[in-house]
């Protein structure tokens, strides 16, 4: 009976370090789902910019606590992106807000002047949606001429 009770035990045990293990395992799985996920985000966001699909880059964009109506993109219909490039980026602990530079370079077609700046982004993840979101807006690159 001692065998059996060893047995049982053992087995246990070991069922609980094999749950433990896939939890473990799961919980770093979504980890990693999330930073491939912002990836390709971060990607599509930045051609949508590149490209001067405003509309289209409105679909990533939603203020955290709804606290500020977002500008029209038609403030943008002049402006020309030249270059749209991501710094590194620095997540949250459980991988669920990112902050990240974005550089551009862009000119105003009446104007023909490069101009650069620096628009610092912060990305949250709704795990309701499973989407990411910019807290925040296009920046107003008209404001640089000014």
């Amino acid at each position: 009976m001692t065998i059996n009770r060893l047995n049982s035990s053992h087995f246990f045990s070991v069922l609980m370090i094999c749950l433990v293990l896939t939890l473990s395992a799961c919980a770093s799985a979504d980890k990693y789902k999330r930073t491939d996920q912002i990836d390709i985000t971060l990607n599509d966001f930045r051609k949508a910019i590149r490209w001067g699909y405003y509309e289209e880059a409105a679909r990533y964009i939603q203020i955290k606590d709804y606290s500020k109506p977002l500008r029209s993109p038609e403030y943008l219909k002049n402006i020309r992106i030249t270059s749209y490039e991501y710094g590194e980026k620095f997540f949250s602990e459980d991988n669920t807000k990112l902050e990240v530079n974005a550089l551009i370079s862009f000119y105003d077609v009446n104007r023909g002047t490069v101009k650069k700046i620096t628009d610092k982004q912060t990305w949250w993840f709704d795990a309701e949606k499973n989407h990411w979101f910019l807290d925040g807006d296009i920046p107003d690159m008209t404001s640089a001429f000014q």
